[in-house]
This record gives C-alpha cells, sequence and structure tokens, in this order.
C-alpha cells in the first residue's frame, strides 16, 4: 500500500508557487467545498432510491436495493469525502502527476509509465468478467455523478493546482492497486542491493552478513498443521531447485493479525484483531464503510477509488490481512545484440524487444516528454530508474554495453482477479468460499486471518508466489539463457493454510510463514519482518484463556521492547569511563522495555541501535544510505537490510562470553565490546547534540514524533490547514504497536503505523470496534478531518455498528439518492 507523504518534498516548490497565486481566498473556499450529506440528490443510473446515513463518527451506512445502486452510492460516497486523494492515487497509477505539479513529479511518472500500470489496467478492463465489471462500471457513474455535482465547489487542492479533474474510468479504478502492490513488493530493490554487497565485499562475506531468519522463531503455520493430502512428490519436484532464501530482509510496512478460539475467550466465541502498519497521511488510506444492497452486506474498510470492502467482516464472517513479505520480484539480466540494439537474446536466438511510447504532459512546458518503454518476455527494462544519478543502484548487475536489466513481477502480468476476489470475499459465508474467493487473489501477497459466526478460526496465504527453476530470487539472474524461468505458481489449494489449528490461535505479524515441513517451503521465501512482534502477541495470548475486546486492545497497543531488553542487557555489561555514557549505561539497565514516549531508556536504546547497526556493517560504505529508485518511489534498500539484521547481531553478541574478545564475523579483529561501546557513544553524542546534557530530558517522544502530512502540507503556508501534528509517539519497527520511522529516507518524511485497527466479536457485530489515525474526511474544514485522531493516539476505538437499530440510534445525517 503507498506513503503519500513522500510526494511532499518533491511536489513542494510547485505548491508553493501555486499556493501564493490562491492568495487569501483559500480559507474562504475550504468553507465552500464541505459535501452535501443531508436531504435529497437526484442521481442518473439509479435504479431505485439509495440512502446514505452518516454516523456521529462520519462513518457512512449505504442501504441501495441492488449490487449497482450499492457500488454507484459507494462512488459517490468516496468521491464526496475523498476527492481529492483518489484524483492523486489515479494520476499515480496513471504516471500523470507531472501534469499537475510540473517537472519536479516527472521521475516518478517516468517510473510508473515504465511499468506500465495504466497500460495494464486498460487491458484488465478488457478482461474483467461480467459481474465485476457491472459493479466497477456502477461505482464509476457514482464518482462522475458526484464530480458533476461538486462542479464549482470542488475540493481546494484542485484550485491550488488550477485544474479540473477528467471524468473517471474503469481503467482508473484498477490502477490503484498496482501501486499499493509496489509498495508492498519491494524484492527488486533488495536484489539492487544484494548484488552490490557482493561487489563489494565478495560473494563468500555477503553470504556470512547476510541477514537471517531466526530458526527457532514463530511461523504462521505450525509443523502440526495438517497439509492437503494430495502435496507430495510431484509438488516437491515442482520446487526442487528453488534455492532456499538468503540475505532475507521485511519492508518496513507491517501489519498484524490473530484470531482465538472461543475456548480462550471470555465469551466462548472467537475474537479477530487486524492493524495493517503503513504509511500515514492527510487524509488516511482507508475510509470506513457500512454496505447493505443487492446481495452484500459488509463493513470495514475501503480504499477511496475502489469497489467493496477490503478488511472486515460480513454476516457471517470476519477477516484480516498482512504482507506476506514474500518474493514475487525477479531482475533478469538480458543481452543485447552489439549491433541491433532492439534484439536480445534468448536460448541462442535473437529476439525483438517491444517498444511503446510514452508521451508524458509537464504542466509549464509546451512539449510533452517522450519516454520509449522497451519490453522482453521478462517484462520491462528498467536501467533508467533503476536509481538517480550516481547512485551506485544504476546498472547493478555484471554489466557491459550490451547488458540491461528486466523486471519479471506478478503485478505486471494483466489479471483482472483482484477485484473480483474483493467481492467474493465480501459475500463468503464459511472457510469454503473465503478460500475459494482467496483463488483469485494475486498480487500483492497476504496473509489472511479469519474467524465466522459458527466458531471457526483460520489462517491462508493468498497470492501468486512463483516457484523457480534455479536460484533464490535474491540478485539478478542471466536472462538469456532460460535456465532462471518461473516454472509457474504454487497452486492456491497449496499455499500455507491452517483451520482451527489445536491451540486455538492463528497470528501473523509478517513473520516467515511456514517451516521445512511444507513441500514448497523452498518456493514460499521472503524478505520477513524480525519475529519479536509475532513472538509477542503469541505469548500475550497464550497468557490467557479469558480474552475479550478488552484484552486484545491492551495487545494491540502494547509497547514492549523485546529486542530492547536485549541491547540493554549487552549495553549493562560495558564499563564506560565518561559520565554522561554511564548514565546512559544506567538508564538501560534499569529499563523495564516499555517503549513509551516518556522513556529515557527507549531514547538511548533507539540511538544506540541505530548506531550500533551501522558500526557493524561499517564495511559497506557507501551502500548504506544508497538510494534506488526515482522519485516519490525511491527506497533506501539498507534500511531494510539494517533492521532485519538486528536479531543475528544481539544473538552474536549476546553469545560472546567475553565482549573483548575478538570476532571474525566482524572482520579484522574487531570485538563485541568495541562495537557496542562504539555504539553508545555515538548515541550519547547524538542526544546530548539534539537534547542537551541533562539525561532527563532525553525522552523518547522528543525524538520520535508524528505529524499527519497532506502532500500539499510541504508548503509552510498550507502546513497548519492540511497537517496535524506533531505528537510525541512511542513503539517503534518491532514493537506490536508498531511507529517506525526511519531517520534517512529516499524521499521526504515516513511514518509507519497502524493505519487502521479492528476487533471483532462474531457473535456480536454491533460490539466491534475500529478506529483510523485522523478522519473519515478529506476536507481540512470538516469536523471529521481528523476528529479520531486523538482517540487513535490514545488506544481508543469507535463503534463500526452493524444492525439498522444501532445505525439509527446514532445516525447524525441522511442523504437519499433518487432516480434521475
Amino acid at each position: 500500500m503507498t506513503d503519500r507523504s513522500r510526494f511532499a518534498r518533491t511536489l513542494g516548490l510547485t505548491v508553493g508557487l501555486a499556493a501564493g497565486a490562491a492568495g487569501l481566498g483559500a480559507v474562504a473556499a475550504l468553507r465552500r467545498q464541505l459535501p452535501r450529506v443531508a436531504g435529497r440528490q437526484p442521481m442518473p443510473g439509479l435504479s431505485a432510491q439509495a440512502e446514505v446515513r452518516r454516523d456521529r463518527w462520519g462513518i457512512p451506512h449505504i442501504y441501495a436495493a441492488s449490487n449497482a445502486d450499492l457500488f454507484a452510492a459507494l462512488g459517490y460516497t468516496h468521491a464526496q469525502d475523498r476527492l481529492w486523494q483518489m484524483e492523486l492515487n489515479r494520476r499515480t497509477g496513471h504516471g500523470q502527476l507531472a501534469e499537475i505539479f510540473g517537472p519536479v513529479a516527472l521521475s516518478s511518472d517516468r517510473f510508473v509509465r515504465t511499468l506500465g500500470f495504466g497500460r495494464i489496467a486498460r487491458r484488465e478492463v478488457e478482461l474483467l468478467d461480467d459481474e465485476t465489471h457491472a459493479n466497477i462500471a456502477a461505482y464509476v457513474r457514482g464518482v462522475n455523478a458526484c464530480l458533476e455535482a461538486s462542479r464549482g465547489r470542488l475540493p481546494l487542492e484542485f484550485r491550488i493546482l488550477g485544474f479540473q479533474p477528467r471524468p473517471w474510468e474503469p481503467a482508473d479504478i484498477l490502477v490503484w492497486p498496482k501501486i499499493m502492490a509496489l509498495t508492498l513488493s519491494g524484492n527488486w530493490t533488495s536484489e539492487l542491493f544484494n548484488s552490490k554487497i557482493i561487489a563489494a565485499v565478495g560473494a563468500e562475506r555477503a553470504a556470512a552478513i547476510a541477514p537471517r531468519y531466526p530458526g527457532a522463531a514463530v511461523v504462521s503455520v505450525a509443523p502440526e498443521a495438517a497439509l492437503p493430502p494430495h502435496l507430495g512428490e510431484g509438488a516437491l519436484r515442482l520446487a526442487a531447485e528453488a534455492a532456499p532464501f538468503t540475505g532475507e530482509s521485511g519492508a518496513p510496512q507491517g501489519s498484524n493479525g490473530w484470531a482465538v478460539a472461543g475456548t480462550r475467550t471470555a465469551s466462548g466465541r472467537p475474537l479477530l484483531a487486524e492493524d495493517p502498519h503503513l504509511g500515514l497521511t492527510m487524509p488516511g488510506l482507508w475510509y470506513l464503510v457500512h454496505l447493505e444492497g443487492g446481495d452484500f452486506k459488509v463493513a470495514g474498510v475501503s480504499l477511496p477509488g475502489t469497489c467493496g470492502v477490503i478488511i472486515g467482516h460480513n454476516e457471517h464472517i470476519a477477516w484480516g490481512q498482512t504482507n506476506t513479505m514474500t518474493d514475487n520480484q525477479d531482475l533478469y539480466i538480458e543481452r543485447f545484440h552489439p549491433e541491433e540494439p532492439d534484439c536480445y537474446e534468448w536460448r541462442g536466438e535473437w529476439r525483438e524487444v517491444t517498444t511503446l511510447r510514452e508521451e508524458i504532459v509537464v504542466k509549464g512546458q509546451k512539449e510533452v516528454v517522450l519516454v520509449d518503454v522497451r519490453l522482453t518476455h521478462h517484462g520491462p527494462i528498467i536501467d533508467e530508474i533503476a536509481g538517480p544519478e550516481g547512485s551506485p543502484f544504476r546498472r547493478s548487475a555484471p554489466a557491459t554495453p550490451h547488458q540491461a536489466l528486466a523486471l519479471r513481477w506478478t503485478a505486471l502480468d494483466p489479471s483482472p482477479s483482484l477485484s473480483r476476489a474483493v467481492l467474493r470475499i465480501n459475500r463468503a459465508r464459511d472457510w469454503g468460499e473465503f478460500r475459494a474467493a482467496l483463488a483469485d487473489w494475486d498480487v500483492p501477497p497476504q496473509n489472511f486471518v479469519y474467524a465466522d459466526v459458527d466458531g471457526h478460526i483460520g489462517y491462508v496465504v493468498g497470492g501468486k508466489l512463483p516457484v523457480r527453476a534455479r536460484g533464490d530470487g535474491q540478485t539478478p539472474v542471466p536472462g538469456w539463457d532460460g535456465a532462471h524461468e518461473w516454472q509457474g505458481f504454487i497452486p492456491s489449494d497449496a499455499l500455507p493454510a491452517s483451520f482451527d489449528p489445536p491451540g486455538g490461535i492463528v497470528v501473523t505479524a509478517n513473520n516467515r510463514i511456514v517451516g521445512t515441513n511444507h513441500p514448497y517451503h523452498d518456493a514460499i521465501q521472503g524478505e520477513w519482518a524480525n519475529p519479536y512482534r509475532a513472538e509477542r502477541i503469541l505469548a500475550l495470548l497464550q497468557a490467557s484463556e479469558h480474552h475479550d475486546t478488552r484484552s486484545f486492545a491492551r495487545i494491540q497497543n502494547d509497547l514492549h521492547s523485546l529486542p530492547g531488553l536485549q541491547l540493554a542487557r549487552l549495553v549493562a555489561r560495558l564499563e564506560p569511563t565518561e559520565p554522561l555514557e554511564q548514565a546512559a549505561r544506567d538508564q538501560l539497565a534499569a529499563w523495564d522495555g516499555e517503549l513509551t514516549a516518556a522513556s529515557i531508556a527507549g531514547a538511548i536504546y533507539d540511538a544506540v541501535r541505530y548506531h550500533l547497526l551501522r558500526e557493524v556493517y561499517t564495511e559497506l560504505g557507501e551502500l548504506i544510505g544508497a538510494q534506488g529508485g526515482l522519485g516519490a518511489f525511491g527506497a533506501l534498500p539498507s534500511n531494510i537490510y539494517l533492521e532485519r539484521a538486528l536479531p543475528a547481531v544481539l544473538a552474536r553478541a549476546e553469545a560472546a562470553a567475553d565482549l573483548a574478545q575478538p570476532d571474525p564475523w566482524l572482520g579484522g579483529e574487531r570485538t563485541w565490546g568495541a562495537v557496542l561501546a562504539t555504539a553508545l557513544h555515538h548515541a550519547v553524542a547524538e542526544l546530548r547534540a539534539r537534547l542537551g546534557p541533562d539525561p532527563a530530558r532525553w525522552s523518547y517522544g522528543r525524538v520520535h514524533s508524528l505529524t499527519l502530512r497532506h502532500p500539499l502540507g510541504s508548503v509552510p503556508a498550507l502546513a497548519p490547514i492540511f497537517n496535524r501534528g506533531p505528537w510525541p509517539t512511542g513503539g517503534d519497527v518491532d514493537t506490536v504497536n508498531q511507529h517506525y520511522v526511519p531517520r534517512q529516507t529516499a524521499a521526504g518524511p515516513v511514518y509507519n503505523a497502524p493505519s487502521y485497527r479492528q476487533i471483532f466479536d462474531p457473535g456480536d457485530w454491533d460490539a466491534a470496534r475500529v478506529i483510523i489515525p485522523a478522519g473519515q474526511s478529506g476536507h481540512p474544514v470538516s469536523r471529521y478531518y481528523s476528529d479520531m485522531a486523538a482517540t487513535w493516539r490514545a488506544g481508543g476505538y469507535c463503534p463500526l455498528l452493524w444492525s439498522r437499530e444501532a445505525v439509527e440510534r446514532h445516525t447524525s445525517a441522511v442523504l437519499t439518492l433518487e432516480p434521475q
């Protein structure tokens, strides 16, 4: 899913000029663009009245007579509250940002045009089944009806930037999930990073220092979980040549999902919890909604600009999802003919590349920018988007003037099945129908947790996971010999699953999915997140057999740092001579591991951890902090690499009986005592420079805070209108309540944290508890723009009402959409 705040730095200059032109009229315009949410509104294309009841939390409950009317009303409602966000999202997906922002957005457009998301979305429209196409077409009618009704009072962002949105088309609905898949599928940059490490230190050393997932850590499907009986020798042969994953790394975006059986709850019914950790922005990624009409009755969070509920519940089942962190991307080194540059080698023959010309309109420029995209059978040639000029990621593979890199990725295969999967999940009535719906889920691969009204719980992976003929997918491979091709995909019914496990618990927190007992374990490789969140959740769940929504809320808001305590024990073994370093050591030694905003030891741990990882991996030199990707989609693969290196680093340091004894793994004669002492020294120096010489003032929240940023909030004059915060916060990448704030980023501030929290009791849907970080509305003067922020920060929730009686009791406004 993408981080909208990454646009801030890229767009600030252009928006600043436009904002100056808008002048003082901007504030008055804010009050004119609020949508009409009560009364009667004619709407073309409806077959009968549709009712939109908004409750006092700004959540719409939409009632309609048919599927088509329901999704038309959803499109209308989305556009009322989030039209600017929807416009930005579709322009991002089509590579049309430079048209409204100017040259500063050109690199991002080049990236997306090269990958071809717009081309693929238009092809997918042609492949849609009739039912899904009809629902999407109805949604588009609703968006366009709202757009037409809003002429003259569009959201402020359109006035500032000086343009009118064009009518929506079905391809606009399908393109945004591609951007989300891009954000959640970052292995291609890791491949480039790994190949550069090999070039810098050699293959043997690169393998020795590569982050590895702890062998004894939690997996999502436990060894005792039954596997489908038909999985056997044939499955093993198909995946036999897929090499084990090495140097695993996990993206900072994470999520938690779990469910417990009724044997572990106070009510005797299952409970399910979910909180996806993604980039926080203004407005937020998710939009809460309740839909009833035709054969849909479902509630949860939707994505403005798309159909259906992504995470939520219906009458029968509840579900949540986390990123699998699996690898569905490969880079191929293509050989080109020395005299015919449009021909590349394939199994001893020469094939001609497909060349497509993309025209990018750039605001302020008369001439369009032409981008020639070259495609092999593996995918687009990406050399020119691998990184900015001077980046070590440009042409990272062993290269000659006649070689280039092509990207193979499941998201680049035209397939409209994701939209169908979402709509089928929304109507699933049991585990069988749920799994059947997930057979259509392709990209991004996700872990799903499940609970139903009949008392069942489950876990299953949904997505297309490739089976490689050779290699582990961690470095670019030869594309000319056919030896590293994908041999197909793991069948959907062979993907990891667990239904009603004996322990009555399923947990997924981006941790490793299966152990070696699974027939496809070699193919199910990934850049897993550290196991700490999964371990902590499992321990808290196992500690009680009387869970309720309150205990689940405490778990979702848990700030206990397992690696923090581990590192604190190591620092406690040091004997620094400098008084301030002694004080810092003593703070860590006495720490209880709670990484709250007020914690002094938490601030010290955060700084020591940062410097420790960079001191351990100092031999990587300029690769630490080097950028891959372009513009708003730039990434720093070293952030991911180093975060995932932490478990092995701490384990090796703890295993050292004598910290003064050299460890060959560190290289040379380096010792863990010296490395830890250097990290502590740098951490104290940093905190003293940032917060002053008094450790009593070194609270974690002073160096770790949240500002909810709007893309236009990068302009100082607009920041008070669009942004909210800053607020001191606790947590980090490894706490259950994840709050990840990387110090260095490629394209502006990033804050990854729970973008949505849900707790569901399948026996009492009115007891559902949810929260998003800001609010439902994208209009800055709306009371619903950031009304949930304080509740979210305090660990609270609001109800997601279900029964008609509860909805009517809390209704604040009713809009009746009438056929025109």
